[in-house]
């Protein structure tokens, strides 16, 4: 694999992971109440908020299937280590893309008020 190649990976690595921690940091700092605000103001940045919550945890399972082959590729590890790897950070990832898939799926039944 060339260097421009690995590059490629590392950066796609990067950016999907970095959508996840940006997603749970800012659900960690700035928090998320179950039900929605009665002020319209609030109620609409609370929908944001679940809005790009539910999107970093859908990007959870690439980001981790990247991350796994990338590392296999850059370390040079055998094929059957990046299944290894992928299938470990996949079974975290499988738990936010659920969660995230619930969101939308609630949001297009009309389950919550996400109007």
């Amino acid at each position: 694999m060339t260097k421009p190649e690995i590059a490629i990976y590392w950066t796609l690595s990067f950016f999907s992971s970095l959508t996840i921690v940006a997603g749970k940091l800012g659900y960690s700092l700035f928090g998320l109440g179950e039900a929605q605000p009665d002020d319209p103001v609030l109620a609409a940045h609370w929908r944001r908020k679940r809005l790009w919550l539910a999107i970093s945890e859908l990007s959870a399972l690439p980001a981790f299937a990247t991350v796994g082959v990338t590392a296999t590729i850059y370390w040079n590890l055998p094929a059957i280590a990046s299944v290894g790897i992928s299938m470990v950070l996949g079974a975290m990832g499988f738990g936010f893309l659920l969660n995230g898939v619930a969101y939308f799926a609630k949001r297009k039944l009309n389950m919550e008020d996400s109007q």
